[in-house]
């Protein structure tokens, strides 16, 4: 059984997924003092010799230990073995342009463990903190896995496998909780974090972000998808045309418009959205989203064909309020990425010994004896 597939699967789920384009994890700000490189136990240990609490990289002095390091390249090792990549056959296979696989590995490991760092010191500069209710579930949690690996020997057994002492494990696995509240904090008015409606304005104006109504005539069924026969689309079509001169030769089409969008649209969304769609682009259909931003706020479109149908598309002022929340999550994204990227890492000396061939070997070495060995009892019991 691969080292993934078991409480690194079950608990190691973090919050950031794709936003950031990789885990990240968190510990308490409140650290306490300790000298480094007294554990000489641990696959790290027994692999290369750095001593699994030695410190191998900071971000503005908060360490990542040897064994953080070897979580992460297992972590990393495995992922990539998910992908169909024969992760231990040549390290000096050239996986990117000018990279090796052994590069590659190292390289994501590191970026890990940036992000691990960057995000416990904003979380210890903002004040942000584990609820009781998250130290409870956390509790019940370790608890639970306890009685699964048989007591507390089992539980530390699989730990050691995924190269993580108990106490390192606990850092990574109050991850998802807290990264839970930082956001939190950013989304709480009067927070030192929270992003103020002009801001989220601002940004999203210059993400792109308009707002535009429809009146949709479809020339698809709207279950099937199949495209209606010729008669009913040119009927569509002369609808449209129609409409499109009431709006001409209305004194206000800009009110006349709604009416017509209220009575005509075919639109299944308007029962949601009736007072149009506030997007970016990307996220509308081409055509729809070409037309609407050829247009000045309060003009309208004339017949414009789409997968869909036949639309007349009036732009409106941005939807300021459903602009705002839109952006708030990507907004967040961004302010958590531009911190990372402008972390500067700092390698210690103890990285240059942690050699990767020798650590997948050792995490290999365990888990292949875990495969064989339940290997063995399926066919005992079999």
């Amino acid at each position: 059984m691969l080292w993934k597939d078991r409480i690194l699967s079950a608990l190691l789920a973090v919050a950031m997924g794709a936003a950031a384009g990789a885990a990240v994890w968190y510990f308490s700000p409140e650290k306490p003092e300790f000298t480094p490189g007294q554990i000489q136990s641990g696959i790290t240990y027994e692999a290369t010799g750095v001593a699994s609490d030695e410190i191998v990289a900071s971000v503005d002095g908060n360490g990542a230990s040897a064994e953080l390091y070897t979580f992460w390249f297992g972590n990393e090792c495995a992922n990539l073995k998910s992908y169909g990549v024969d992760v231990g056959a040549n390290w000096d296979e050239e996986i990117e342009e000018g990279k090796t696989l052994k590069e590659f590995v190292s390289e994501d490991t590191m970026t890990a463990i940036r992000q691990q760092l960057v995000l416990e010191n904003l979380c210890a500069q903002y004040g942000v903190t584990l609820t009781a209710e998250d130290e409870a579930e956390l509790a019940a949690r370790r608890a639970s896995y306890v009685e699964q690996f048989g007591g507390e020997d089992g539980y530390r057994a699989e730990l050691y496998k995924l190269g993580i002492s108990e106490e390192g494990y606990e850092r990574l696995s109050r991850t998802d909780y807290l990264y839970k509240r930082l956001y939190e904090a950013y989304t709480t008015p009067g927070s030192a974090l929270y992003a103020d409606d002009d801001v989220l304005r601002a940004y999203a104006v210059g993400a792109g972000y308009i707002t535009a109504d429809h009146i949709l005539l479809m020339t698809i069924d709207p279950q099937t998808r199949e495209k209606l026969d010729d008669d009913t689309v040119a009927q569509k079509r002369q609808q449209a045309e129609d409409l499109l001169w009431q709006l001409r030769d209305s004194a206000d089409p800009n009110a006349l418009f709604k009416e017509l969008a209220d009575q005509y649209s075919e639109d299944t969304g308007r029962a949601y959205y009736p007072d149009g769609y506030t997007f970016t682009q990307g996220t509308m259909v081409e055509e729809f989203d070409s037309a609407a931003r050829a247009l000045a706020e309060g003009e309208y479109s004339d017949v414009v064909e789409s997968q869909y149908g036949y639309h007349i598309i009036l732009r409106k002022p941005l939807n300021v309020a459903e602009a705002v929340e839109a952006v708030r999550s990507e907004y967040f994204d961004v302010f958590f990425l531009g911190e990372i990227e402008r972390a500067e890492l700092k390698l210690e000396p103890a990285a240059e010994q942690l050699d990767p061939v020798a650590l997948y070997d050792a995490l290999s070495a365990v888990q292949s004896t875990e495969q064989s060995t339940e290997q063995n009892a399926d066919k005992e019991e079999g």
